[in-house]
This record gives C-alpha cells, structure tokens and sequence, in this order.
C-alpha cells in the first residue's frame, strides 16, 4: 500500500536538502573542476528523481489516458536516475583522488557499460514489454521480472568507488579522509529498503543525507590538506601525533626534512618557480612512501614524513629512496634548479610527541650544518 503523506515528508525532506546545497554550493563556487561540476550535476539530477517519484507515486491508479503516459514517463525516469547517480558518483570520485581527466575518458566508457545496458532495457521496457516496470489499464505500477537488474548495478557502481579508494590507499594518495561510505552506506540503505518494501520512499532521502554528509566531511578533509602542494598539513601533523601518543603506536619513525638553498632558489628564479620546487619536492615524497606512511608540509621549506617501519635499516633504506628519487629529478628535469634537502630521523619510543619532534628536528638540523660546512 502507497504511503502517500510519508512520501510527501521523505521525498520533500530530500527535496529541500538537496536544493538548499546545491544553491549554497553554486553561491560559493570557487572553482570549475569536473569534481565540482559532477557533484552539482548529481544533486540537480537527485532533485529531479525526488520531485519526479513523489508525482509517480501521486498519480498511481488514478485513470485517465493522460496519467497514465504521465506514469510511463516519470517511472522510466525514475528507473534511469540511480544508474546516473552511481555512474557520476564513480567518475566524481576518480577525479577528486587522481585530478586526471585522462583517466576520467578512459575510464569513464568502462563505467558507462551498466548505464547503457539500463537504458536498452528501459528502451525495452517501453515497447510494452513490462521487463522493467508495467502500468496496468487502471494505470497501477507493478514492477517487471527485471527491475532489479537497476538495483544490481546502482551497487556494482558502489563497489566500484570503493575499489577505487581503497586501491589509491595502497598507492599512497592521500584518501585518508574521503568519505566513501558516508555516501555508500545511506545510498544502499535508502535502496535496499525502497527495494524490499514497495510503497515506501527512502532512496532519494537517504541520497540527499549521503551527499550532505559527503559535503561536509570533503569541507572537514580539506582543512587538512596544503594548498600548494597538496600534502597533508600541520593541522594534519598535528592530528597524526595526538593519535599517537593516545594509542601509544610503535615502530613509527619521523623523517623531518629541509629544502637546502631554497631561499637562493626565490630570489635567483623568482617566486613562482620557488613554489615549484616545493610542489615537485612534495611529489617526490609522496612517490617515496608507502601506504602505511604520511607526507606531510609543516610550513615553508620543512616537511616530514611518518613511517610506520621495522627497523633502523628500513628507515635508511626509505632516506636513501628519497635521495634517490631527487637525484632523478634533477637529471630529468629541465628547471634551472636542483633539488636537494637535509634530513633527520628519529624513532617515536611509544609515550611522549614533543621529545619525538624535538629529536626529529635536532636531527635534521645536525645534518644541515654539515651541508654548510660542505659548501
């Protein structure tokens, strides 16, 4: 039995939420990235679908030869939007990790496959078939034999982002705080209760809350994050230690790093190009680390990295990667500089950050007075 004053609440709920968002985000767009364009394309199409059920659902078994294509038209939309969302959803998240719009065309055919597969179907569907969904005489929706093929694929594009953030964990990048499941968990929710009690309007509230929660937590990780290079911050460093010292976590080395001549690098080549060398010694280091590590800009010239290693010998063979990969760098590259910085490690003994950094640092500093005197 159709709930018709619960829909109107649910789906008025999403409506609300949904437009509330998009225009605040639209007021305060800073940028034109695709992350940002596929994220407003979501919440318009997650605006349509609301507003589009809660008519399908009005309108079931009123007769009438204008109702019932009324009906055929918004269920067929309501049958295409989820694959849209989950289709937009995967490529949102390929580009807010990797910012490569190479990737985003290639892999945006592979993700496409689903959605067309859906869209036969509901072409199907439209001949009279009643594989996807069937209006009767008296203009009453009943599902098809095949309606939940649309379900199958709205979670194999769930699967699919969570593959894809789990699998830039293991390469490294910096995923630590984006909010996979803050948008999964609600979406299959919505879905699989929509799915199981028919009548019921949960999907499109549960979508508006997902991307709600998804906005806030992306606003939360940014504060985390170094403008320029794109490494976690000191906010984040800051983070890091207080999660050490309250889980008392060993066998964490702190590897404190100084940009030699950086300030010879500005003023001889300029500021632009200073910032340059930064964003490249950033990249270096985040190409040097593993999933279990963090690279981290403190401020101006200084960075720091946490490892979580084994033993001394792992942590020299970690100091001399990074050397290793500078020393590529400046082969390869065509800059008027080169690249080279001192470093301090130290070993976290399990109970206090301050004598942690302050060993990092009286290290590293060690290490840049014999750079001096080299010189």
């Amino acid at each position: 039995m159709i709930n018709i004053p619960e829909i109107l609440v649910a789906n008025g709920t999403g409506a609300f939420l949904v437009l509330f968002l998009l225009l605040y985000r639209i007021r305060i767009a800073q940028t034109n990235q695709f992350d940002e364009k596929a994220y407003n394309f979501m919440l318009i199409i997650t605006f349509i679908a609301t507003i589009n059920e809660t008519l399908s659902f009005i309108i079931d078994a009123r007769p009438g030869f204008i109702f019932h294509i009324l009906q055929y038209i918004s269920n067929t939309i309501s049958s295409a939007s989820s694959g849209i969302i989950g289709y937009c959803w995967c490529l949102f998240v390929e580009y807010h990790i990797h910012r490569n719009f190479e990737r985003i065309k290639k892999k945006s055919r592979i993700l496409a496959i689903p959605l067309i597969i859906v869209t036969i179907l509901i072409f199907i569907n439209l001949l009279g078939t009643g594989i996807i969904f069937d209006i009767s005489k008296e203009n009453v929706y009943t599902r098809g034999p095949m309606n939940f093929i649309l379900y199958i694929f709205v979670f194999v594009y769930y699967i699919e982002s969570i593959y894809t953030v789990h699998k830039a964990k293991y390469d490294s990048i910096l995923v630590e705080f984006f909010p996979i499941y803050y948008f999964i968990i609600p979406c299959m929710i919505g879905t699989m209760i929509q799915g199981f009690f028919f009548g019921v309007s949960t999907i499109w509230l549960c979508v508006a809350i997902a991307f709600i929660l998804v906005y806030i937590e992306i606003q939360i990780s940014i504060s985390f994050i170094d403008d320029l290079s794109g490494l976690y911050n000191r906010k984040y460093m800051n983070h890091y230690l207080n999660k050490l010292q309250n889980n008392k976590t060993k066998h964490i080395y702190g590897f404190m790093m100084d940009i030699n001549d950086f300030k010879a690098i500005n003023d001889t080549y300029g500021h632009l190009k200073g910032d340059y060398a930064l964003i490249q010694f950033g990249i270096i280091l985040q190409h040097s680390i593993d999933k279990d590590s963090v690279a981290i800009r403190m401020g101006g010239d200084e960075f720091v990295i946490f490892a979580k290693l084994k033993s001394d010998e792992e942590a020299l063979a970690l100091k001399k990667q990074i050397k290793y990969n500078v020393r590529q760098f400046n082969i390869k590259s065509k800059e008027p500089f080169h690249l080279s910085f001192s470093i301090g490690i130290a070993k976290f003994n399990g109970k206090n950050t301050d004598a942690f950094l302050s060993a990092m640092d009286d290290s590293m500093y060690e290490a840049k007075n014999m750079h001096r005197l080299m010189q």
